[in-house]
């Protein structure tokens, strides 16, 4: 993962001169001050060794301060930075920037090794300046002390800083991993929907292979009549002909739409009883007697009707089942109503019921997949017409399927 080389800063040299330029200006600040004070004091600052320490203490600063900015994440520079900085008011921006950093890293030996460098480097450092003042020392408990307790403060500002930065790093992982599980989640899903897709094109092909079976059986047995009855009269023979022709324009529409159906369908598939107009009327009765109240209305058409539409009735009633099957699922007790109408040489399919607020019910073949409208989709696409599903304004969910 790159989150954390993402998190750097584009320019990170120009970041590093920044932070060292603006510790030699602040540094020179403060040495000012600092030697203004001695300056001040009742000191012997005229003396060699005092002029010696002046002279260090500039150039140990201007090493720190210059050091401080390309070395932000390396510990061992930060180390020597602060061994740099004890010596040296100059230092002292680069100091606080260099164990703010260290702090951040939230290791407690590395914690106690600044702690005791910069307490013990800060007692040498005011013992060199009374010896070359020649005047009485410090006390070094109090030196001790102040310094151990200005360093704590500043661990514990990097502490902060290290645990926010972690804390945002998590977050971003954290985010990156759910967006990992959704694209996962919206693969499974397209998955699934493609073999919904692709196991209602199976059955639609069993389906289409009985009925295309039945169109050729006619075209046989007439052909086979015109073959050897001569004694026809020629309005019989022209009856046998219409009816070939008949059923072989009938099978040759099916059988392309059983085609169309196979053309991603891999494998055999146990064949299954062909659904016709009666399996409608079972289904409804079947669903009645399991509680459900279902109502069918039939407009402009009858089931006879219905089944002598070549290969409509099978996909009417498998359709039909499905419709059931996800009104009684999502909208358990809400009342069904279904309508089976004729649209031009085609069929027309509308069901209604009340959303309902009680959980999806439990099938008894096993856990739904959510996907049954998208095979009722694919079904009828197939077949050239087209299918619709969704609430209303009304609160009420609708499905309408149309077939040619």
């Amino acid at each position: 993962m790159t989150t954390s080389s993402a998190a750097a800063p584009r320019h990170p040299r120009l970041r590093a001169l920044a932070t060292s330029t603006a510790c030699i200006v602040l540094g020179a600040g403060v040495f000012v001050v600092f030697l203004g004070a001695e300056l001040d004091g009742s000191g012997d600052t005229g003396s060699v060794a005092f002029l010696l320490l002046v002279l260090a203490d500039i150039v140990l600063g201007l090493a720190a301060c210059a050091l401080v900015g390309p070395i932000r994440r390396s510990v061992g520079g930060n180390l020597v930075v602060v061994l740099l900085a004890v010596v040296s008011t100059w230092a002292l921006p680069a100091l606080v920037v260099s164990v703010v950093r260290l702090g951040a890293r939230r290791t407690l030996r590395l914690d106690a090794l600044v702690v005791g460098m910069i307490a013990l480097g800060s007692l040498g450092f005011t013992a060199l300046y009374d010896l070359a003042l020649r005047r009485p020392s410090e006390d070094p408990v109090l030196v001790v002390g102040i310094t151990a307790v200005a360093t704590v403060a500043l661990l514990l500002w990097g502490r902060s800083r290290g645990t926010r930065a972690a804390l945002v790093e998590a977050l971003r992982e954290q985010a990156a991993s759910a967006e990992e599980a959704r694209r996962a989640t919206e693969r499974t899903r397209e998955a699934e929907v493609a073999r919904a897709r692709a196991e209602e094109r199976g059955a639609i092909a069993r389906e289409m292979h009985d009925g295309i079976s039945h169109q050729l059986a006619i075209v046989a047995m007439h052909a086979g009549a015109l073959t050897y009855r001569t004694d026809l009269a020629p309005e019989e023979q022209r009856a046998a002909a219409e009816t070939v022709r008949d059923a072989a324009a009938t099978g040759s529409t099916m059988l392309r739409d059983a085609l169309v159906a196979l053309r991603t369908t891999d494998g055999e598939v146990a064949r299954s009883p062909l659904p016709d107009s009666l399996s409608i009327e079972r289904l409804v009765q079947d669903a009645r007697a399991a509680g459900h109240d279902v109502a069918l209305q039939w407009e402009d058409i009858t089931a006879t009707e219905l089944q002598a539409m070549p290969g409509r009735a099978p996909a009417v009633a498998r359709i039909l089942a499905e419709v059931v099957l996800n009104a009684r699922k999502y909208a358990p007790g809400a009342p069904l109503a279904l309508r089976i109408g004729r649209l031009g040489d085609g069929v027309i399919l509308r069901a209604s019921n009340p959303m309902s607020d009680a959980a999806p019910m439990a099938t008894t073949t096993g856990t739904g997949t959510g996907l049954g409208l998208v095979g009722v989709a694919e079904r009828a696409a197939i077949l050239g017409g087209s299918a619709t599903s969704g609430p209303t304004a009304s609160g009420t969910f609708d499905v309408e399927v149309r077939l040619p």
